[in-house]
Parts: structure tokens; C-alpha cells; sequence
């Protein structure tokens, strides 16, 4: 159910893997999933209730009310909101066969027409039984998500929360005030913006109805870590005098940088960010990309860092295995890059 860009990706993998697959949700959307590829055959609630998976890739307060609808249906049931105590709750409370889960994975793009079937390759995928969980279901879910060429973690719903809270919905939070704490100031200085400002808020582009749904849905955790944030701000705050003190903190935070993970990529394990510095010209970015594509370099992720209205850096995330090749072909492209961090 729902066939954005998740659940188109879901779909196009799982379709790749041999499975036939229906989408449920607005006649528009599903014409743009048949189109995509993402789906052999539009459906109704009702007719997927007979399948032997149903992934619930909508909203989060939707998979909730969703899933009371589903009760006596024999398909086994995942989702992939990005919050999951409550979800996993209110599918044991409606008796079904579920196993909640969560890819870290996705697009600052959205929507059917964006979505790619290896955009789990690779990746971080949650899954989150608990005493209750049918092991073999468990397995079968298991399975699932490795056709879908993801890594699958098993974590308590709790604990994923929690972990959501610090990794994801905190840093958004803080892109919004940020934003709106540098706009306060002076109404042009976000124009005097640079790009470790601009790399630090850029989440907060984010789409905002579901940003406001994910927060609501995950309060408690959220609760929970803005109050261990808000401490270590004030503790910060008291040290700003003291070198010694805030250099101390400044290497504890490198360590700490260093050991950030990031997408899962099989072939090595590893990701790197490779800035290439551009003057902003119509085409130079479709030059690069199309350099890295023509060549079989998987780009993982992109975004661009402006410095001034002439310049900018073009950051793709590439597995390391590449880095070489690409800096090469950049090289004699006539683009200078570097690798970032």
C-alpha cells in the first residue's frame, strides 16, 4: 500500500526478484506506478488482504489506521514508517501476522517517478519483532528484504525509536531552528550563508507534512533526546570561555565523527563524499553525472554546496571501491575534486 518513492522502490526490486506485485492507493498514483515499472496490477485493501506479503509504505499515521483493517487477514504484514513502537503495538492489538521495518534509504526527491529499484542496495534495513513475532515470520520478512538487496538489522521497536530520535528527527528539528534562529537575526542573512551552514540546515527543505506526522508519532523518543541535547547545549554554553574545555569536546566530537556509519554497500562497506568544486554553468552538473554513469559509477547520493551565486560544489557519495576511477575521470574531465571529511 502506496506507491511513492518507497513504495515504488519496493516494488521495482521486488518485481526484479521475481514477484508480482499490486499497488493500492489514488488512481493517479497508481497509473504513475504501472507507468514506472513499480507495479503489474492496481488493487483495492480488500483484494491484497489474500497476498503473502503486504508492505504498507504510506504515512505513518495512515499505516496506523490502516492496520485494524487488515484484521483476519492471513498475509504476512511489514511497513516501513520511520517510527515503529506504536505501529508495532497496534498491529498486535489487531492480531495480525507483522513484522514492522524501516530502510535507511531514500531520496531528498519524491514521488513514484523517482524511485529506483536498487535504492535499498546495500542499505541499512531495521526490522523490529518482538516476544510476540512469529520466528518463522520473522525469517520470511528477513528474507524479503535481502531480495530487496538491503541489510536487515534486528533492533527493538523502542530502541529503534530512540535511535531515530538522535539520527534523523533531532537534526531536523535543528535545521528548522537554526533556520529560523539565523532569520531572526537579519532578514538577509541566510544570503551570507556558507556551506557548512548550508550543509548543517539542508534537511530543513524537507517535506513538512511528514516531517510534522514522523515528530508527532515519535514524541516520546524525541522528548527523550531533546532533553539530552538541550543539556549538552547548556553544559557547552557554560564552557564557551574555556579553551582547553571546548578543545576537549571538539576531539571527542572527531572521534565520534569518525566512527558515523552510513549506507551499507556489500562490495566494501564503506562510502565516501567526493566534492567537486564547479563554476555554475547550465550542463556542468549533467556533465558530471553523465561522466560517472558512462563509466558504471554507481552514485549513491548527491547534493550541491553553493558558495556565491558563481561557484558551488557538486558532492556525490560513492562506495570507495570507485573513488580512484572517478577522481581520474574528473581529472582528465578537466573537474578537480576532493574527497570530503
Amino acid at each position: 500500500m502506496g506507491v511513492g518513492l518507497i513504495g515504488g522502490s519496493v516494488g521495482l526490486a521486488a518485481r526484479e526478484s521475481g514477484w508480482t506485485v499490486a499497488g493500492v492507493d489514488r488512481p493517479g498514483q497508481l497509473e504513475a506506478a504501472l507507468r514506472a515499472g513499480a507495479i503489474d496490477q492496481p488493487a483495492t485493501l480488500e483484494e491484497v488482504r489474500g497476498s503473502d506479503v503486504v508492505v504498507l509504505a504510506a504515512p505513518i499515521s495512515t499505516v496506523k489506521e490502516t492496520l485494524p483493517d487488515l484484521a483476519g487477514s492471513h498475509a504476512l504484514i511489514t511497513d516501513v514508517a520511520s517510527t515503529k513502537t506504536a505501529i508495532v503495538a497496534a498491529a498486535e492489538r489487531a492480531g495480525l501476522r507483522f513484522v514492522g521495518g524501516h530502510p535507511m534509504a531514500g531520496s531528498q526527491l519524491s514521488g513514484v517517478a523517482n524511485a529506483r529499484a536498487d535504492l535499498f542496495r546495500g542499505a541499512r534495513y531495521f526490522l523490529t519483532p518482538t516476544d510476540a513475532t512469529d520466528p518463522e515470520d520473522y525469517r520470511e520478512v528477513q528474507s524479503f528484504v535481502r531480495e530487496l538487496g538491503a541489510v536487515p538489522t534486528a533492533v527493538e521497536p523502542e530502541k529503534h525509536d530512540l535511535l531515530m530520535a538522535a539520527l534523523s528527527h533531532l537534526p531536523h528539528m535543528m535545521a528548522a531552528a537554526l533556520l529560523e534562529v539565523a532569520s531572526n537575526i537579519s532578514p538577509e542573512a541566510l544570503s551570507f550563508a556558507g556551506p557548512a551552514f548550508r550543509d548543517l540546515t539542508r534537511v530543513g527543505a524537507s517535506n513538512p507534512e511528514l516531517w510534522s506526522d514522523i515528530l508527532s508519532e515519535n514524541a516520546q523518543a524525541v522528548g527523550e533526546v531533546l532533553g539530552e541535547f538541550v543539556r549538552t547545549m547548556e553544559d557547552l554554553g557554560g564552557e564557551v570561555e574555556d579553551r582547553e574545555r571546548i578543545t576537549a569536546r571538539f576531539v571527542e566530537a572527531r572521534r565520534a565523527y569518525d566512527s558515523l556509519g552510513g549506507i551499507l554497500v556489500e562490495k566494501s562497506g564503506t562510502n565516501v563524499d567526493l566534492a567537486i568544486p564547479v563554476r555554475n554553468r547550465p550542463g556542468v552538473f549533467a556533465e558530471v553525472t553523465t561522466l560517472m554513469g558512462s563509466n558504471s559509477i554507481n552514485i549513491l547520493d548527491l547534493y550541491v554546496r553553493h558558495s556565491n551565486t558563481e561557484r558551488a560544489a557538486l558532492v556525490l557519495t560513492l562506495d570507495s571501491d570507485a573513488v580512484k576511477l572517478a577522481r581520474e575521470l574528473l581529472s582528465t574531465a578537466g573537474f578537480a575534486s576532493e574527497v570530503v571529511g
